[in-house]
């Protein structure tokens, strides 16, 4: 296998001068293109291809996009992380996805080893949680690395100095809440979501909000989460409550398609007996012809890989796409 210096003796060149012609660093060094010409000729007569250990060495920077999601197992970060991929891909950049688990020390770790490994940029995909531990540690180091010219982005509100691709979540609740209202429920419950999980807080806000401007009293089910399981938990909980909704509004679409399921066992159906909707618009959601709002989440992945990316510095990323209220069979006006 050729080596570095055997392509600079066939270029008649030093080995320092090769190096700064094959791993992209001649303009912070000069080089001639006739030289840069001689060099790249003898690269490929020889068949040396750079290693991209020591490129990344050299640029102090690998062709490594770094995903932190908080649930790998959620099918709203594997749509984002998919547009992170598809699009780093289309750059010649390798993706590397770390689950955090909705843990802020986990989510340290994750970042501490992505930057070890010279990441060109780093996402995280998920929101934080208000008052968990390691919070404050790692703002404090994700600040402390943007300072220094690490690209970060955040696809969902964090409370960190990160770039922000993120949507509005209260926008997208009271949207759907909205529609509801206009479909003539007006007992409209909220159920799923994680304490403290700001994403699911802000959407619970808009919620509140629509309901208190429409002179209807908001009502929330306790959070349990927000997975199916936490949906069908939620919904078990509102039968036997002996008063059930005219409609729910879920935290997310894994929490409606439990809910979905839940009153399947009860014997009963949606949108019959209470209409359902949730808020992401996942390929999940979609095969149960979930009425949903659709967040970009394949886009938001892609802006995140196209910023980090760029071959040359971009002050800031285009804004996220708008929201959409995708109807499906999950909800109709009120009998």
């Amino acid at each position: 296998m050729a080596t570095l210096r055997d392509v600079a003796e066939l270029a008649s060149v030093s080995v320092a001068t090769a190096s700064r012609v094959l791993n992209g660093s001649a303009s912070n060094h000069p080089v001639s293109e006739a030289v840069q010409q001689a060099v790249r000729a003898a690269a490929a007569t020889l068949g040396y291809t750079a290693s991209a250990t020591a490129r990344a060495l050299q640029q102090k920077r690998s062709r490594i996009i770094g995903v932190i999601a908080s649930d790998i197992l959620d099918p709203y970060f594997a749509e984002m992380t998919r547009g992170i991929e598809v699009e780093a891909t289309s750059r010649g950049y390798v993706t590397v996805l770390a689950n955090a688990n909705r843990d802020p020390l986990q989510e340290l770790a994750r970042f501490r080893a992505l930057r070890e490994h010279q990441a060109s940029g780093i996402v995280f995909c998920g929101s934080d949680i208000e008052g968990s531990p390691g919070t404050g540690q790692l703002a404090k180091e994700v600040n402390a690395a943007v300072q220094q010219g690490t690209s970060v982005v955040a696809l969902a509100p964090r409370g960190f100095a990160a770039t922000s691709i993120v949507v509005d979540n209260a926008a997208a609740a009271a949207e759907l809440t909205s529609y509801l209202l206009g479909l003539g429920h007006r007992d409209i419950a909220f159920i799923g979501g994680i304490p403290g999980l700001t994403a699911s807080e802000q959407r619970l806000i808009g919620y509140r909000k629509t309901m208190f401007d429409a002179g209807l009293a908001p009502r929330v089910a306790d959070p349990t989460g927000m997975s199916q399981a936490a949906g069908s938990q939620s919904i078990e909980a509102l039968i036997a409550s002996d008063r059930m909704p005219d409609a729910v509004i879920c935290s997310n679409d894994e929490v409606a398609i439990g809910a979905l399921a839940g009153l399947w066992r009860a014997g009963l159906r949606a949108p019959d007996d209470v209409s359902v909707a949730g808020i992401g618009g996942t390929a999940g959601g979609e095969v149960f012809d979930l009425t949903t709002m659709t967040l970009p989440l394949v886009e938001l992945g892609t802006l995140a890989a196209r910023f980090i990316a760029a071959p040359e510095p971009v002050a800031a990323p285009a804004a996220a796409p708008p929201v959409s209220l995708r109807i499906g069979t999950t909800t109709a006006p009120r009998h």
